[in-house]
């Protein structure tokens, strides 16, 4: 069985975690470049790549609190899979185009008091 075959399997087994989905999907498209697929071992599972999301988070946690960026969970992912960074990727995987450098502010400054 390949790389895409397994972790689509292993997506299949947890049909209504949507966490899983997005990852699952986030892996299989990567490994649609031969040469990602090659650095994937098989010791190497989406449960696998959700427990060192889950290691990240539990770093970062707040409280009871964890907030990651997808470019976290999936930059944790990649490093899981022997992936090379592809910001491209992840952010296509939440359904987005990554945006241009211009575009991007170089400082962003945020006081939570104007939200409410």
């Amino acid at each position: 069985m390949d790389v895409i075959e397994r972790i689509n399997a292993e997506i299949q087994k947890k049909p209504d975690d949507r966490y899983t989905e997005i990852i699952g999907q986030y892996v299989i498209d990567r490994c649609a470049a031969p040469e990602a697929r090659k650095s994937v071992t098989s010791a190497k599972t989406l449960q696998g790549a959700m427990s060192a999301v889950y290691k990240l988070a539990q770093s970062k946690k707040q409280g009871a609190t964890a907030v990651l960026t997808p470019g976290e969970v999936f930059g944790e992912v990649d490093r899981y899979f022997g992936f090379p960074s592809d910001e491209a990727a992840q952010w296509k995987a939440v359904g987005m185009t990554a945006p241009k450098a211009k575009e991007r502010p170089a400082r962003m400054s945020l006081d939570l008091d104007d939200l409410w």
